[in-house]
Formats: structure tokens, sequence, C-alpha cells
């Protein structure tokens, strides 16, 4: 008998547990937050309400930041409540774990509880004297409350109102409406019918339209007053219920009405302007005030000082005693000089012009809307350090220097475009006019030289290897390529708006709104459709498909086929060198068309089709070194991938530039195959 004997072999196969993992970190711009701990003059803030305790503690609200903050009698500041991000959070728990989702609105009662309107999560929150947040109002769905209902199981929409009587009493506005808190805990109707308009006065409050309660003040009689913001109109429901304009407001310049009443019951009032009106029988400026363009939001303490909140200048001001000084912010009103450290230069990023692009050495481009309204283009090398390109002011046209895009061409030479145009940078500082004939003249050129055609909107660029330019045009529906010796062709779309055409030559079929362009290194060029909700693939042959997105607006599919995904946008993209597909998956860029849902997410299809978020959807900023899939979002408008597959992304939100660094391989299970 002869035995065989088998040679078994083990072989150890490693398994992956997870997907690739990326880190986030700020590139550029010190964002919208700082300063805890510091000075508050010397803090970042992105300021809205602001109120005042009696031992004058300053409460101011960041609904940029979705923060709370607090600036004590020394003139400190810190957060009192909120994560820096969108959340929901913290209920009975201290205030400083908390969060909460945007808070406009501030109130305190005599005994120092803070109250505020978490916007985002449609709640009314307190914070108390013990630092315990808890919801008083609002189950967390959008809906109309009714009369008699529980404020904690009503419904609530549109909250952007609240204010505390003399008992202890919330008042809050919610669409057309204004309500209390009982003692009981239930809801009574103040004001309003539900419809929307400015009738009733003289009659019951509670059968009259209102135009939209955006403020609300009540004084020690118990008088409330609303600041009917689409009738532009104060008006004062009295204790007998009944409900009267007060003050009319006729300045065309007018963009809002926030109330306050100080301790003797006198109602000052600001409208967005630079006055701080009282009304005593009729309206009397009582400041005007100097180093800021608007004042939006007011609060008055027990001494009658007034304290200013003004959005536009990221400041807050005291008025006492005939002088005012700032007690909070330190926005940047002109350009940081430059060259800096890129990491400590306040931003002005424009969601409008989304234009991002790394070059093959690491440096990082984008265009910067300053404050002042000055153009530029800002370059950020590898060691951290932001430096402004040599741009024109006026372009040869004699039109103002605004770029939408930036991308890289042949010999890393800059290329930007206009509103219709496309330049190229030289290095002295002057352009070349590379496509877009000036003005809106009616041929659209193709077939010819590119400096003779028509361009629209061009809100993105990208070159393939062979040095043809490639330029969006959304709303003529429209991608156009550019050859190396100038002529000019519509690469996809007829010009006619719609979603179609996958299989076909890419010059037949329909596309949307492409808002942005890139193109691999086999040939592919990917097309961003952002209100058709997918993202396109054009191959080597113009033959079109779609690789991400199921033409629905919506959130869904991670972990399974991208076609099969929902996406609320595809307002940005970008292509690794691996072949990786990133969608920004956020609704509006360089297209003024936003579809209503937004997911605020960086979302990465891999080379195998299958999609999965990498970061957000929570909107704000949580921090450097953050895992990817913690981090949160701030509104991502541009994409750009480098020759190491870091993908970086601009944030009109936050106002930085921010990196997404891929870790080493994930996790992997060593699992044995072995013969038996």
């Amino acid at each position: 008998m002869t035995r065989r004997f088998w040679l078994c072999v083990c072989l150890i196969v490693p398994v992956s547990l997870s997907a690739q993992n990326y880190r986030i970190d700020t590139v550029a711009g010190i964002g919208t937050f700082g300063g805890d701990g510091g000075a508050a003059t010397a803090a970042l803030i992105n300021n809205g309400a602001v109120a005042v305790d009696a031992n004058g503690v300053v409460y101011v609200s960041d609904p940029g930041n979705n923060r709370i903050r607090r600036i004590d009698n020394s003139g400190t500041i810190t957060t009192l409540t909120g994560r820096g991000y969108g959340t929901f959070r913290g209920d009975y728990g201290s205030s400083v774990f908390a969060g909460m989702t945007t808070a406009n609105v501030l109130a305190l009662d005599a005994a120092g509880n803070l109250y505020f309107t978490d916007d985002g999560n449609h709640r009314i929150r307190e914070v108390t004297t013990s630092g315990i947040v808890l919801t008083i109002a609002g189950n967390g769905n959008c809906g109309t409350p009714a009369a008699g209902v529980k404020a904690l199981q009503a419904p609530l929409c549109d909250v952007e109102s609240v204010a505390v009587d003399g008992q202890g009493r919330v008042f809050f506005g919610s669409e057309s409406q204004v309500w209390m808190v009982a003692a009981d805990g239930t809801l009574v109707l103040v004001a309003g019918n539900g419809g929307f308009g400015g009738s009733g006065d003289g009659g019951p409050a509670v059968s009259a339209q209102i135009g939209y309660p955006g403020s609300l003040a009540v004084d020690p009689s118990g008088n409330v007053y609303l600041a009917d913001q689409f009738n532009f109109a104060i008006r004062e429901v009295t204790t007998d219920k009944v409900i009267h304009t007060v003050v009319t407001i006729n300045d065309s310049a007018a963009t809002t009405i926030e109330l306050a009443i100080d301790p003797s019951g006198t109602l000052f009032y600001v409208t967005g302007v630079k006055q701080v009106f009282k009304f005593q029988g009729s309206p009397v400026i009582v400041a005007t005030l100097t180093g800021v363009s608007t004042a939006d939001y007011l609060a008055v303490d027990r001494t009658g000082a007034l304290y200013v909140s003004s959005i536009t200048d990221e400041r807050v001001l005291k008025i006492s005693n005939g002088s005012t000084a700032v007690i909070a912010g330190a926005y940047p009103y002109t350009l940081d000089p430059l060259p800096s450290p890129a990491r400590n230069v306040r931003l002005h990023l424009n969601p409008l012009l989304i234009g991002l692009a790394v070059d093959s050495a690491g440096n990082v481009y984008f265009p910067e809307l300053a404050g002042d309204l000055v153009q530029r283009i800002d370059k950020v090398t590898p060691a951290g350090t932001m430096s402004a390109l040599n741009t024109p002011a006026k372009l040869p046209t004699g039109g103002d220097f605004t770029v939408q895009a930036v991308a890289i061409g042949p010999n890393s030479t800059i290329y930007f475009s206009t509103f219709n145009q496309v330049y190229r940078l030289e290095s002295n500082g002057t352009v070349t006019l590379i496509a877009g004939v000036p003005g809106f003249s009616s041929p659209l050129g193709d077939g010819g030289p590119a400096t003779a055609a028509t361009i629209t909107n061009p809100s993105s660029l990208a070159f393939d290897t062979f040095g043809n330019l490639y330029i969006t045009e959304p709303f003529d529906s429209r991608v156009r390529k550019v050859t190396p010796q100038g002529t000019i062709t519509t690469f996809a779309g007829t010009g006619h708006s719609g979603y179609s055409g996958d299989g076909g030559p890419a010059s037949a079929a329909l596309l949307s709104t492409p808002v942005d362009v890139k193109t691999d290194n086999n040939g592919n060029v990917f097309i961003g459709d952002l209100t058709a909700s997918v993202v396109r693939k054009v191959n080597s042959n113009g033959i079109i498909s779609t690789v991400a997105g199921n033409g629905t607006k919506g959130f869904s599919g991670d972990g399974g086929p991208a076609t099969q995904a929902m996406i609320s946008g595809g307002a940005a993209i970008a292509v690794d060198p691996s072949g990786n597909l990133f969608i920004a998956d956020h609704p509006s860029a360089a297209s003024t068309i936003s579809p209503a849902t937004d997911n605020n997410r960086i979302r990465m299809v891999n080379t195998s089709g299958v999609i999965t978020t990498l970061a957000g959807p929570a909107y704000g900023y949580n921090g450097e070194g953050v895992a990817a899939t913690a981090a949160a979002m701030g509104n991502p408008v541009a994409l750009a991938a480098d020759a190491q597959g870091n993908i970086y992304v601009n944030e009109s939100g936050t106002q930085r530039i921010q990196k997404l660094t891929p870790l080493a391989n994930p996790v992997q299970n060593k699992r044995h195959a072995c013969c038996k």
C-alpha cells in the first residue's frame, strides 16, 4: 500500500475591518471662534443675541459656533454651553457638556436663569443658575402647537423670540403666533390666530394676524411687546388681551426689529441700522453707534446701560453715561498682513467663490473676498505660510477682479475664472484671456477660438493630462472643453436642463446644474451635477454614466452602491490618485439653486463603487486632529486632492481650509486559512 503525504500550508489572509480612515486638520484660517479664557475684547465671536443679568454678567449667543458665551465682570469670556457643532444633547446635565443647534435668542429671568431658543432642535431650553440645562418647550419636531398642550409635548417651528415676565413665565414666538408657558407647563395662546398678516388692531390679540413675531419683551405691568418683523411694526398686547400697533417703522434701511425693556418699563429697540431708539409715546433716538455698521440685538441692564450686538461687525458694545465701548469681539476690519502663518489669518471665504486647487509641490490656492471687498488669490505652502499672489486690481476688460474658480494648468500655471471669462495668471501679475469674449454676446462660439466664445458663470475649471481645459457652466447646463490650441467645444450637455443620457455620448446627455468638474489619470472626467443630485463620469471614449446618486435628493446608501444612494446636491467633487471619488454632499455652491436637503457631509466613493461618509453631518467646528468620521463640517463648498491622496476642503461656514489626511491602513484581522 502506498501512502500519500499532503503538504499543508497555513496562509495568513488579512481581512480589513474598516474602510480607509482620515484625520482632519486646519490648513488655513483662524475661523470664527476663539478666545475662551481670555479677554472678551480679544475673542472671535459669531454673535447674535445679548442679555445681561442683575450682577452685570453678559451672555452672548454665538449661533455660528453653536455656543452661548459668558462674559464675567472682569471681562473674561468663556463658553457657557454648546459643543461647537450642531447637535442635541445634555438635558438635565451640566451646561458644560450640553449641545444645541444654533441658539439665536436669549432671555433672563429675575433669578438669573437663562432661556434660549435651540432653533435647529425646535426647542426652548433653560440653563439654570446651578448650571443645569433642560428643555422647557418643544418635543423636537417642527409643527404648530395647540393651546392646553403640555409645552414639552408640543411641536414648535421657527422659534425666533423668547422673553420672561416678572412672574417667571416664559413667552415665545412661533411662526405667526405668541405663546406663554403657564405655571402648570401647558401652552396658552397670547396673540395670533395663525394667519400671516397685520390685521386685528383694537381687538382680541388671539384673533389678530401677525407677520412673524421676531422679538418679544414684557414690561413690569405684564404688557407684551412684539416685533412684527414682516409688517415692520411694534405691537403691544395689553393686560386686557387687546392688541395695538405702537410703532410703525418707515426707514427703508431697516432690516430687523429687536426689543428690550428696562426696569422702569421703558421700551428700547434697534432696527439693524446704527441708531438705538427709545419709545415713550413716540420714537426717540438715544444713541448713534460709531465703529460698527449695524445694531442687530439689544439688552438693557438695571442701571439703564444698553448692550448692542452687531452681527455685521461681530462686536458687542456697551452704552453707558453717554460713552460707547466694545466689550466683546475682535473681528479684524482690514486684511491681515501677509505673508503670515496660515492658521493665524482671518479668512473671508465666500460660498459663491468656490475655487480650491493644489499644485504638484503641495501648495494650496483659493480665492478670498475680503471684508473690504479686496479680491485676491491666496497661496498656502506645505510649511503653512500664507501669501497672496500678484493679482490685478482690474482686468483688461476694466471689470473688477472677482475669482470664481482656480485651477492648476500645465507647468503649474494658475488659471482662474471670473463671471464670464477664464484667464491665465502670469508671473508678473498680468493676465492672459483664455476663454470667454467680454460682455454677453449671443453666439456660443463652439468650434472656434475660445477667446471669441460666450461663457456664462464658469464655476469650475480642470485640466486633463493632455492639457485640455474643462469649464462648467451651471446655468447653461453644459461643460465646455478648450484644447491646448485654443479651440472650444461643448464637451457634455446640450444647453437644456435635465438628467438623462447615461450610456450615450456626453454631448447628447442632459445635465441639470453642473457646478464642478474634475479629471483623473485615466482620461475620465467627473461632473458634479448639483440639482440633479448626482455625480456623472465621462470616460475616455466620451460616454457618460452616473457614478454617485440616484437622482433623488436626500440621504441614504452608506455602505452600499453609490449609484443607489441619495445625496443632497454634490456641490463639489475631487478624485484622488487611486481613483477614489470624494463628494461635498451639500446643496449650494456656485449655483444659487439650493435644494432643501443639506447633508453637510464629505462622502467617499471607493474604486469598488461603495459610498461612505467621511465627515459630518454635524454643523460647525470641533477641533484639530479629529478623526474625520467624528468631525463636524461647516458648509463644504469646494474640494481638491493632492498627489499624496490628501483631500482639501473649503468650508465657508467655519471660514477655514481643512485637510483630510489618510491614516495608516485600517486595522486588519489576520484570518488563518489552513487545509484540514
